[in-house]
């Protein structure tokens, strides 16, 4: 190898980004000042004690729908294997067992909610921190967050931050964590407001907060790149249209709960359509009343929650 030979192999040496220079960011992941990454909002009327009513209150609807949805699984699971008792068992088949909800979720739901500050509305931890306060491993965690956001129980925006260094100028920041009662279905959208209604407490809705989504994996990394310019506009299409729906879904639960008031919401069909089963079954069907009939209005009430104080 002469003079310029190995010049020029140093001159390309040079030109390779150090590992501190390639830096990278998962896709929507923004810088802390962008709006899009300020999720955070007031609970109830941003006081301690109606941000700890809230809390307690998502705690406690989780726990039922996780024990209906468990309860509904279980009687599922012994229909069918009776079924296939009764056809026999010359077909070697034998029922598939739904995988109910993991009650150490809510655990990990708990944890992340602990680092909610009442007077901005904020929640922003590490995927560390979390697993700290819910005695859990980091993996654990992540696992647990993708089925709270599958649920619509959390949602999260993924942030970053500028820094000093030159070679590095942004560095990953915790994410930022939030609750949106319009992501939950709607019967346990609105066990969820009537419970809070009978404890004084009104949450108001934020639709529009948009979390950054799953990470993807290289397959569908390529599959983006590949067909973005063939299904990118139906996509968004498709996602404003699914986001309307659920903006709609929400204002009508709402009326709904604002005209009945204190009244069980097993009576609601009637009282809306009386004599009209057809349009009763209906109705039924779009507030999916008939999953938690009656429920909250058969609880005892509760007095404000008693833990520790959280951050304020």
């Amino acid at each position: 190898m002469n003079a310029v030979s190995f010049g020029n192999l140093l001159a390309g040496a040079a030109r390779i980004p150090s590992s501190e220079a390639r830096v990278s960011f998962w896709r929507r992941t923004f810088d802390v000042s962008d709006s899009r990454a300020q999720v955070g909002r007031i609970l109830g009327d941003g006081s301690a004690r109606q941000g700890k009513i809230v809390l307690s209150t998502i705690i406690e609807v989780a726990k039922k729908w996780f024990k209906k949805a468990n309860e509904d699984a279980r009687i599922a699971f012994a229909a069918e294997r009776a079924a296939c008792a009764k056809a026999g068992e010359a077909t070697g088949q034998a029922p598939k067992k739904q995988r109910p909800l993991k009650w150490n979720v809510l655990t990990t739901l708990d944890a992340v909610l602990g680092f909610t500050d009442f007077k901005t509305g904020e929640c922003i931890a590490t995927y560390e921190m979390i697993a700290q306060a819910a005695e859990c491993g980091r993996d654990t965690v992540y696992r647990h967050l993708n089925i709270l956001r599958d649920l619509g129980l959390i949602d999260w925006v993924r942030r970053c931050e500028p820094t000093d260094n030159k070679k590095q100028p942004t560095k990953a920041a915790p994410n930022a964590y939030f609750f949106e009662i319009t992501r939950l279905p709607s019967p346990v959208q609105m066990l969820m407001r009537q419970i809070l209604k009978r404890r004084g407490v009104t949450l108001a809705a934020h639709p529009d907060r948009v979390g950054s989504g799953k990470v993807p994996n290289r397959v569908q990394r390529l599959a983006d790149r590949l067909g973005k310019t063939l299904t990118g506009a139906a996509d968004f299409l498709r996602r404003g249209k699914e986001r309307a729906e659920k903006v709609d879904e929400a204002a009508f639960v709402r009326e709904e709960m604002a005209l009945m008031g204190d009244i069980p919401t097993d009576q609601w069909a009637a009282i809306r359509h009386p004599d009209d089963a057809a349009a009763q079954a209906s109705y039924n069907a779009r507030l999916g009343i008939l999953s938690f009939a009656s429920e909250s209005m058969e609880m005892p009430l509760h007095s404000p929650p008693t833990e520790p104080d959280r951050k304020d």
